[in-house]
């Protein structure tokens, strides 16, 4: 029977009247794990598969989207993601706010795709390669605008019958991967146009033994 890998790392959304802080530490790039011959391997489905973000305001104000997933490979080994990598097509970025009109959301998009955010003309990719885990933590290499840097998110995986799913909730630092614009960190006097530093993901990677 075919197995099915159902990968969810879950975000919370950080709405705290202070602004949210980064849950991740972000170090130097590690080597990507290499999966073995005793690893089971699977193909990320790109059609039932997501990738939801969202960013906030200390006016509380949130934006939440989506980016496409391009193709993937997920190992696993005794119950744990043993290898494996994901690729985002930036230029399939989306905006998801409720209630916004569409001219609104064409803006927004236009905005977070030009070089104030994310560079996507020169930068059309991101990508997540695994570089080790244990039973309830998960490393990798995230590349954004060319920039890779290692982080570490908790997680737990748990199979039924011939599925397994794994979680994890975490956050970044934006700006540790070129994307400042309007960070308090280096800009003074924003008022009510300070955008928070930590971004939060929600990340569904549904994927079949190859």
């Amino acid at each position: 029977m075919k197995k099915i890998l159902v990968l969810t790392l879950t975000a919370s959304l950080f709405m705290a009247c202070s602004s949210p802080s980064a849950s991740t530490v972000a170090g130097e790039a590690n080597e990507a794990a290499a999966a073995a011959e005793s690893n089971t391997e699977y193909a990320v489905n790109t059609a039932e598969s997501s990738v939801e973000w969202a960013g906030t305001k200390p006016t509380g104000d949130v934006h939440t989207g989506t980016v496409a997933i391009t193709e993937g490979i997920l190992a696993t080994a005794e119950g744990t993601i043993a290898a494996g990598n994901f690729i985002l097509d930036m230029t399939q970025m989306s905006v998801t706010d409720e209630g916004m009109d569409e001219e609104t959301k064409a803006k927004l998009l236009g905005h977070l795709t030009n070089s104030d955010f994310f560079e996507v003309e020169k930068f059309p990719t991101a990508s997540f390669s695994v570089t080790g885990s244990t039973t309830d933590s998960l490393s990798g290499n995230l590349t954004i605008k060319d920039i890779t840097k290692s982080i570490t998110v908790p997680y737990t995986m748990t199979t039924e019958g011939n599925n397994i799913t794994a979680s994890a909730s975490f956050s970044i630092d934006r700006t540790l991967w070129g994307v400042k614009f309007n960070s308090g960190n280096f800009f003074e006097n924003l008022g009510e146009y300070l955008i928070d530093d930590a971004v939060q993901f929600d990340i569904n990677l549904v994927a079949n033994t190859k």
